[in-house]
């Protein structure tokens, strides 16, 4: 069985790679092309990139208020899994588990220059990973947040659907 600590960097690694993946799409992105709205419901690439800031920022925020509020063993992981109509892992596939809809709060700004925003997303995960580096030592199987459409997710989990999240997300980049 792995360590804490293991599991910690586990679902950090997907992330992780997600957003390295991420970086370099944007990276040869022109400030021209990350304005691009290929339909009026369809975010453009600097759009995309902003609400996955918002979504981390979010989701960072919540790891660090559950875990000092105890929100503990409110559900049964086995029964919660059991459950489930699809794996963790479908996420980065829109036809698997739907589209989804974001909230007034994550909804991104047109126009902020992608340069910046890549150079935000570089800098946030690092900020992340430090903000949440104590909770390393601590089994995050044992704090849940219910997410609107997925249901309860571990944290563990919840980290790992940020690199899903991202990886739908950048599908979505490439076709535009």
């Amino acid at each position: 069985m792995k360590t804490s600590e293991e599991r910690f960097e586990q679902a950090f690694q997907i992330a992780d790679t997600a957003r390295q993946n991420v970086i370099e799409f944007l990276s040869s992105v022109t400030q021209e092309k990350s304005q691009i709205q290929p339909d009026v419901d369809q975010w453009s690439i600097g759009e995309i990139a902003h609400h996955l800031i918002l979504v981390e920022k979010r989701f960072r925020n919540l790891i660090l208020k559950i875990v000092p509020e105890g929100q503990m063993e409110s559900f049964l992981i086995d029964e919660v899994l059991s459950k489930r109509s699809f794996d963790l892992e479908d996420a980065v596939d829109a036809a698997k588990i739907g589209k989804g809809r974001a909230p007034e709060f994550l909804l991104p700004l047109k126009g902020l220059e992608i340069t910046k925003l890549t150079a935000q997303l570089v800098a946030l995960r690092k900020e992340t990973r430090s903000q949440l580096a104590n909770l390393r030592p601590t089994n995050l199987d044992n704090f849940w947040w219910k997410h609107p459409k997925l249901g309860p997710l571990t944290l563990y989990e919840l980290i790992q659907y940020m690199g899903y999240h991202e990886t739908r997300h950048l599908a979505q980049m490439k076709q535009k």
